[in-house]
């Protein structure tokens, strides 16, 4: 068997023909996000994408920041694509688009519902063409219901959906927004396994099918256990800083220089953890005898553990917490984290080389022993449009061909 860790290594170059979803075709008519994430996910798995672009190109094009001219967005969100520029308005455009999704395995969409039907390009004019096909929707509220039709964007589902009630500063009402995308990408996630699920069962059916992914959705299945936290717990779980609602101590202390993050779960923990801090006796304090007095008691229990850990700097907490056998961790910024040993020796960024530069994206989130996963450079705009079109073309042709002859 081969090395799992090279097999899966996400250095630039050529799809690799052994990768998990090598020879299937994707046509990814999305936009912004949530849907060219997917297509792009699928891509480094190893499917042949192709990304439609409207004439006016994808809106991540122009998100800043921008390098050279060119979105770092658009970049990221695309790798392991061609680029093809059609009007999906216009009747040659939409010609174009049914043909190639005429020989198409999955096709990928995240328009509001109903546009891909006036478009005449809806899941039931393509089935028709492709009973094969595995047409993934991806919308923001759902596809039924009073805002089925409503716009939607990553901090407007972080504030729907709850997500930016989670954290925050303990007392306030509201989390500031993380860093847009979140959820996005998250729903993109969603959406790669119901498409791997429906293209699993139609090698037991012969037909594909239309699956639908909303950002609502995915953004309660990611907070599935705060959910049942605030309906079924009893009490409302309020931001607390970076504080955990289940644990404590489950956050981050402020060292002599930075912050080190810590997570005590379990009672050996919580003894081991007063042996790191130099206080063996609090671990028999009263207040903080069980893991539920010590998030009630969280506040006194703080007030005693932050002068002592801002005493020293945090490697020496990073190696006395870890002798004692404590989850810690500092906060990395990327420009650190790209350099640290643990994630270059699993190969978790790639740099790839862009018509505008060297960027660095994450690399591939799987590593499989036999099949190969790569990150390639995205397309440039329009890079590909006369050669996909001759070849959509020439199989259009040969499948006539076949038919007439049979």
């Amino acid at each position: 068997m081969s090395d799992a860790r090279h097999a899966s290594s996400p250095v630039t170059g050529a799809t690799n023909d052994r990768a998990p979803l090598a020879g299937l075709k994707v046509l990814d008519v999305s936009i912004m996000a949530a849907g060219p994430w997917t297509a792009a996910l699928l891509g480094m798995l190893g499917a042949d994408v192709i990304k439609v672009e409207p004439p006016a190109g994808d809106g991540t094009r122009w998100a800043l920041p921008v390098q050279n001219g060119m979105g770092t967005n658009f970049m990221a969100m695309n790798v392991n694509k061609k680029d093809i520029t059609l009007d999906l308005k216009g009747d040659e455009g939409r010609a174009h688009a049914l043909t190639l999704a005429r020989g198409a395995d999955i096709v990928v969409q995240n328009f509001r519902a109903g546009v891909m039907e006036r478009l005449g390009l809806g899941y039931e004019v393509m089935r028709e063409t492709n009973s094969r096909l595995v047409y993934c929707s991806i919308s923001g509220f759902g596809e039924s219901g009073p805002l089925r039709h409503a716009g939607c964007s990553d901090p407007i589902m972080q504030a729907f959906s709850g997500f930016a009630r989670l954290n925050g500063a303990p007392g306030e009402a509201l989390d500031a927004f993380r860093f847009t995308g979140f959820i996005d990408l998250s729903t993109a996630a969603v959406a790669v396994e119901s498409i791997l699920a429906a293209l699993i069962d139609r090698e037991r059916t012969g037909c594909g099918q239309e699956v639908r992914v909303s950002m609502l959705e995915a953004s309660l299945e990611m907070q599935s256990t705060r959910v049942a936290e605030w309906l079924l717990g009893g009490e409302l779980m309020r931001p607390n800083g970076s504080a955990a609602a289940a644990f404590a101590p489950d956050r981050a202390y402020p060292s002599l220089d930075r912050e080190i993050f810590v997570s005590v779960c379990r009672e050996s923990e919580w003894r081991a953890f007063c042996r790191a801090l130099d206080m063996p006796g609090l671990a028999d304090d009263p207040r903080f005898a069980t893991n539920p007095l010590r998030v009630r008691n969280r506040a006194e229990l703080d007030g005693i553990v932050e002068p002592v850990v801002a005493q020293r700097p945090a490697i020496w907490w990073l190696r006395v917490f870890g002798r004692n056998g404590i989850a810690c961790g500092l906060a990395h910024d990327f420009e650190t984290f790209r350099y640290h040993q643990q994630i270059v020796e699993n190969d978790m960024v790639a740099p790839i080389a862009t018509p505008w530069g060297e960027v660095v994206v994450g690399g591939v989130p799987w590593h499989f022993s036999e099949t190969p996963c790569a990150v390639t450079p995205p397309p440039r705009p329009d890079e590909h449009t006369a050669e996909i079109l001759a070849t959509a073309s020439a199989d259009a042709k040969t499948a006539e061909e076949v038919g007439s002859d049979a």
